[in-house]
């Protein structure tokens, strides 16, 4: 069938799959949801979590939202050049993720709760016997970390294959499309803590376009819509997700660039660090800083960092071991190179597939340390690795 007869063919599974998977994950009635879980989390206040967040506006803006209503702080920064920042009250990231406390933002982890968007398991379908029993066995370590840490990932959630194409209902281009800080919001106000939007202008605009959502839903309506209704419904009529929601799906042709000359326009200064497009032009520490005072002037949202982010510039920089892993042409890796590329994501402070025009899909992570071991196993510039992990993933490669 052609990729548009795939579409069509696949929609009903993929909806009902959505709908099953928001309704049993976001219900705040069954204490082992992980909806529940974050919530018990979040209204604990005597053990407050450390968040390790990425340096992207989709993190920043999600941490800095969770910041408001629960006080955790920004204890490391993750930036696409495979360098993180860790505060100075902790010795390295690796103190932060031993530490019990740890919580991703924009970042999935195996080994601790997080809010994350990327698919992270294969679905493999190779034939080759010993090869699918590995990849199944790392999609089953995935699972349990989903289960252990009532991660919120909503790709993962409906198992989004890697390996998967249009033909499939779980294929890869199918993966939820948005950003970490749509399920943030979805998630805080199922909890009960909803954040407050003082500015209307400008701030729910970012919330609307955070990971690209304005396009991905005129570029990409037979996926994005089934995503942000569903998503929005769940939440309910009355919501802030269902208002986000609205913002994207009745905008005007050019009504994204009318308030993007607005706020240059109003923050002459400030809009700088932001491209066209509404991404952060660096992950540098002044444009981090910059974005962030934009933010909490907007919102009233507090400043998110530990010790304040006028402060990032001050803190230890680490280059950890960070990889990736092509999908195409996994049958021909060596049995070393292949379980070195698996044991490595299964213990990463952060690990995801995306998909890119060349490369395909792929398997990035990111260990909380430097392994020798495996930096000489799997050789490559590492932050040109890494930059891959992060770069923006193509939402159809099948197109035609």
């Amino acid at each position: 069938m052609s990729v548009d007869e795939d579409r069509q063919a696949t929609a009903r599974e993929r909806r009902a799959n959505i709908i099953a998977a928001l309704n049993q994950r976001f219900d705040m009635d069954e204490p082992t949801s992980p909806v529940r879980r974050f919530s018990d989390l979040a209204h604990d206040k005597d053990h407050p979590r450390l968040v390790i967040a990425n340096a992207d506006i989709d993190g920043l803006l999600g941490a800095q939202m969770l910041a408001s209503v629960t006080g955790w702080e920004i204890a490391a920064l993750i930036d696409r050049a495979g360098q993180v920042r860790v505060q100075g009250d902790y010795r390295s990231l690796v103190d932060i993720v031993e530490s019990g406390q740890a919580f991703g933002v924009d970042v999935f982890s195996p080994l601790f709760p997080n809010v994350s968007n990327h698919p992270i398991h294969f679905g493999s379908r190779v034939t080759q016997r010993v090869l699918r029993e590995r990849l199944d066995r790392f999609d089953a370590e995935m699972d349990t970390a989903l289960e252990t840490h009532g991660i919120i990932n909503l790709s993962a959630w409906v198992k989004i294959a890697a390996t998967g194409k249009s033909g499939r209902s779980d294929g890869m281009p199918y993966k939820y499309p948005l950003g970490s800080a749509h399920e943030m919001l979805a998630l805080l106000e199922l909890a009960g803590l909803n954040p407050r939007l003082y500015d209307r202008e400008y701030l729910p605009w970012l919330l609307a376009n955070c990971d690209g959502g304005l396009d991905t839903i005129r570029t990409y309506p037979w996926n994005a819509e089934l995503w942000w209704s569903a998503l929005a419904a769940r939440v309910g009529p009355a919501s802030l997700s269902e208002s986000i929601y609205q913002i994207a799906i009745t905008q005007r042709p050019n009504q994204a660039t009318d308030v993007d000359r607005r706020l240059r326009y109003d923050e002459k200064d400030r809009s700088e660090v932001l491209t066209t497009k509404w991404n952060l032009k660096n992950a540098e520490p002044e444009t981090v800083e910059t974005f962030v005072s934009l933010v909490r002037d907007l919102s009233g949202w507090p400043d998110p960092f530990r010790g304040g982010v006028a402060g990032l510039a001050t803190w230890a920089t680490e280059r950890p071991s960070a990889r990736v892993l092509p999908v195409k042409g996994i049958t021909r890796r060596s049995t070393q190179e292949l379980e070195t590329h698996l044991a490595s994501a299964s213990l990463a402070v952060n690990a995801n597939f995306s998909v890119f025009r060349e490369r395909g899909a792929a398997l990035g992570w990111m260990l909380p340390n430097v392994n020798p071991a495996a930096e000489e196993l799997l050789p490559g510039d590492q932050a040109e690795e890494l930059v891959a992990l992060e770069e923006p993933s193509v939402q159809d490669t099948e197109a035609g």
